[in-house]
């Protein structure tokens, strides 16, 4: 009887993985995935599907032997886990958030969670992006029996169609009305079909979804089918944004999508607010100019940001620029390159939902408080809901701000830009440009300190040692070099400084936080989850890191969250970039 090798982790996007179940005799099966009911309990197919497979059962707490088995999963050696009684969990979304994150929470992060029972096509989507990685069609099935057809948004009753919406074999091989003339037996039975053939189709969309990292967006279309399913991604947006936060990658080569008001409580949009309080510290200059965010990004390359600077370009050294946006608040100008705010669409209607002025608000409300003391005066170049929102977040702190915009007067409008540059020249007197190489520096600076923590910036562009560190290359394709080696680059796709083995020893004191610590090899190519010692818990997937080990000392980006290099036997913990190994010394 052949079992299951292990499961690794290939790709994840947030809690949702695609994985490899590896079967002895070099059979495997990738998740997410979808198990038919009919190989379940045919003879035939039973060694390869069922018997191939070693698991274990999560009973409910109301069980009687819920402690004890509790209590035995950190010692179970099996590659998957089944979630009991998972039907229970349709009648109240609190139920189903909290057995499917309790489940997730409690096993470790390298088995799979199958589901079963209770997949159809509407919650599939939703099932996956919690952290399910298999299930079934045995619902799917049941409801082909009752003359439930199902449809990618809901469900109907054969009985109510007069056509059939579908191409797959079943509906393209027969009429509505031939199907209706079948006999009981048979036609439930081709919807049963049908059923199974449609969930399949959307386990392989929701696969190439998590390939291409864009699973929230899809996820938050699907639920708008159905009050269950968006009430359960409310609740987990609310209550269990330290489970997504553990899961979701620092940084993204997609575009963020911010279609829905659920788009302002995603973790990209919550943890860029956050670092932007405690990761940045503004660049000494005595205005404050507040300017509305464009549709272009990074802000610099947008018509209207052009014209902006050009109108201040005599002035430039003498203020710092502050964007604000929806959904991510306010957006430093020397963060635009990082993500998500150089990779983020939003619908413009020139409506500005409450809930979505608020959060804005609260985020300059908040930046403002935190750094006041560092300004003379307060700038805001901006119309419309932009100039409602500073107002009333001027109004609540009792604040003075200088408006250049009067009301109904476009930001980029010749009279506006025209009372810009007046205003501005009043205010500063004399001319101060900002010189290339002080933008930037102060571009690698914020971002370092982004990535890692306040202190990194400084450290490695060399203002402590008072050294002066050549930067080169087209914005935002920034090269930061010392003696003619290479320290950092700002990869645009990610939106991240890339380090090199010279960068990281030049900061390795400021980013303890985005250490692994790995065994004594060297390695190559990529660093294994086996082979790491420990890892720092801020890291997570897409973070740069630095390595070490008694023979090795590197850089690379993190394939895991810190905590699943720890508490996972399988899978690529770090890609490795650059290595220096050097058998006689330690690292630190």
């Amino acid at each position: 009887m052949s079992k299951c090798k292990f499961y690794e982790v290939r790709k994840r996007d947030g809690a949702a993985r695609i994985g490899k179940l590896s079967l002895r005799g070099g059979n495997q099966l990738q998740t997410p995935l979808m198990l038919r009911v009919e190989s379940l309990i045919e003879k035939k197919n039973e060694e390869e599907t069922w018997n191939a497979l070693r698991g274990a059962v999560l009973l409910p707490e109301v069980h009687p032997l819920f402690t004890k088995v509790k209590e035995a999963i950190p010692s179970l050696r099996v590659n998957f886990f089944v979630l009991s009684f998972a039907c229970s969990m349709l009648n109240s979304p609190r139920d189903f958030v909290r057995r499917i994150i309790d489940a997730r929470n409690e096993i470790p992060p390298d088995v799979a969670l199958w589901v079963p029972a209770i997949a159809t096509v509407e919650n599939a989507a939703l099932l996956f992006y919690m952290g399910v990685d298999v299930i079934d069609d045995t619902n799917a099935v049941i409801k082909g029996y009752q003359s439930i057809y199902l449809l990618e948004e809901g469900e109907v009753r054969l009985s109510e169609l007069d056509d059939l919406p579908c191409n797959c074999s079943v509906c393209s091989s027969s009429s509505i009305d031939e199907l209706r003339q079948k006999d009981n037996k048979e036609r439930t039975s081709l919807i049963a079909k049908h059923n199974t053939l449609v969930l399949e189709k959307e386990v392989k969309k929701v696969k190439e979804r998590i390939r291409i990292g864009n699973l929230r967006e899809y996820v938050e279309m699907k639920v708008k089918a159905s009050t269950f399913l968006t009430t359960v991604l409310r609740i987990l947006d609310i209550d269990e944004e330290e489970y997504f936060e553990y899961r979701t990658p620092v940084a993204r080569n997609q575009c963020m999508k911010v279609n829905t008001m659920e788009s302002l409580k995603r973790i990209e949009v919550k943890r860029f607010a956050r670092r932007v309080l405690e990761r940045y510290e503004p660049p000494a200059r005595k205005i404050l100019l507040i300017l509305p965010c464009s549709a272009r990004k990074p802000y610099s390359t947008s018509p209207s940001h052009a014209k902006f600077i050009e109108a201040i370009a005599d002035y430039r050294g003498h203020m710092h620029e502050l964007i604000l946006t929806s959904p991510l608040g306010v957006v430093p100008r020397e963060l635009e390159v990082i993500y998500p705010a150089a990779s983020y669409d939003i619908p413009v209607t020139g409506y500005w939902d409450a809930e979505e002025r608020e959060w804005v608000s609260s985020c300059l409300r908040a930046y403002i408080e935190r750094n006041l003391r560092d300004y003379e005066l307060i700038v805001a170049h901006l119309s419309g809901a932009y100039k409602e929102i500073c107002s009333s977040v001027a109004e609540k702190l009792g604040i003075e701000v200088v408006f250049t915009c009067e009301d109904g007067e476009e930001a980029t409008s010749k009279e506006a830009l025209d009372s810009l540059k007046e205003q501005i020249a009043e205010v500063c007197g004399e001319r101060k440009r900002l010189s290339g190489y002080e933008m930037k520096a102060s571009v690698i600076k914020a971002m370092a300190d982004y990535q890692f923590g306040i202190g990194a910036g400084n450290r490695l562009r060399g203002e402590e040692e008072g050294e002066r560190i050549k930067i080169t290359g087209k914005f935002p394709s920034y090269k930061l070099s010392l003696g003619g080696g290479v320290l950092a680059r700002i990869v645009p796709a990610y939106g991240l400084l890339a380090l090199t083995v010279k960068g990281a020893l030049r900061i390795e004191d400021s980013i303890s936080s985005y250490k692994v610590e790995i065994g004594d090899f060297v390695p190559k190519g990529s660093i294994l989850a086996p082979g790491v010692v420990n890892a720092g818990e801020q890291i997570r997937v897409n973070d740069e890191v630095v390595f070490s080990g008694e023979k090795a000392f590197g850089v690379g980006r993190a394939k895991m969250s810190g905590w699943e290099m720890l508490e996972s036997r399988w899978g690529v913990a770090v890609q490795v970039r650059e290595v220096e190994k050097d058998e006689s010394k330690t690292f630190g």
